[in-house]
């Protein structure tokens, strides 16, 4: 049976006007930073498990007729461990199941995997390196993605900072038996955080922007030629840390990438790598290192309150 980017893929490109990029993603950093405002992970390790709910236009294709994804059918399951080593260190790892997906589409059960490293720079910056990898649309094939990127946060108010991240990421497509191409992007995104005093709720609203930079080859899944464009996504979100150890969080993404009726300028990434609307719900379990996480704000060892020093 023909599968989404099997069948949207062979089509023949339109216009060429669109992008193919990877920016302005969910937060890379605890979603506890927002509502306690620290950029590093100050001490212990976090376990996150979080659903993410894929909609789309009509883009997978059944019996050679567009389907569009509706809510709820298809969803991405992610867990995160974050730790945090020297207090200035924070490591983290994750890795992304498919456990839901329509029934003429057969993607791999599990999709994903990544790990990162975050480490202050004076109060107010925070550099992060990331590595991921996981498999193309409907084929034997995989991608590979580095990622450097910086991240600046600036108080405005008690309650509200706002934070700037920009980087650079390559992303590279391979394949037996095809050639296969990356794609470098330069990206950055802005977005206005908002807290309690109290550190018990925080909220995000924000955009991404991103241009490629450098590209070469072809997407192996369909041996068109990479034609990456800039592109422009928008997300909200909010965190509820009424508890010491748990987290509750839910974010609203519009991802933009690509034209659906140009498989040139899309990557054949399920996650992102087409125009979609994603719905994210999770929830984190903080395992304490010995430090009062409410109290603890005035120490400048342990990463809390970079943004405020």
């Amino acid at each position: 049976m023909m599968t989404a980017a099997t069948a949207a893929l062979a089509s023949p490109p339109q216009e060429r006007n669109s992008p193919t990029i990877d920016v302005g993603e969910s937060l890379s950093s605890s979603h506890r930073g927002v509502s306690q405002d620290y950029l590093v992970l100050p001490d212990g390790a976090e376990l996150t498990g979080q659903m993410r709910f894929l909609t789309s236009e009509a883009f997978f294709q059944d019996h050679g007729d567009a389907k569009p994804l509706a809510f709820t059918d298809l969803a991405l399951f992610g867990m995160t461990v974050r730790k945090s080593l020297f207090s200035k260190l924070e490591v983290s790892a994750s890795v992304e199941l498919l456990p839901k997906q329509p029934a003429y589409t057969s993607e791999k059960a599990w999709q994903s995997v990544a790990v990162g490293l975050r480490s202050p720079i004076g109060n107010t910056v925070a550099v992060s390196l990331g590595g991921a990898g996981g498999h193309l649309l409907s084929s034997d094939g995989s991608w590979v993605r580095q990622t450097l990127a910086l991240e600046l946060r600036k108080p405005i108010h008690e309650i509200l900072t706002f934070d700037v991240h920009g980087g650079i990421d390559t992303t590279v497509l391979v394949r037996d038996g095809h050639e296969g191409g990356w794609v470098t992007e330069l990206g950055v995104s802005t977005q206005a955080l908002f807290r309690d005093p109290h550190g018990t709720v925080g909220g995000w609203v924000g955009m991404g922007y991103a241009i490629p930079v450098s590209s070469r080859g072809f997407d192996p899944t369909s041996d068109l030629a990479l034609d990456p464009r800039a592109r422009l996504d928008f997300r909200i979100g909010g965190v509820i840390s009424l508890v010491d150890n748990w987290d509750l969080f839910a974010e609203l993404a519009v991802v933009d990438r690509g034209e659906l009726t140009n498989p040139a300028t899309r990557l054949p990434i399920l996650d992102g790598g087409f125009d979609q609307r994603q719905a994210m719900f999770g929830v984190t379990r903080h395992i304490s290192g010995g430090k009062d996480r409410r109290g603890d704000y005035d120490h400048d060892d342990d990463g809390y309150r970079l943004s405020q020093r």
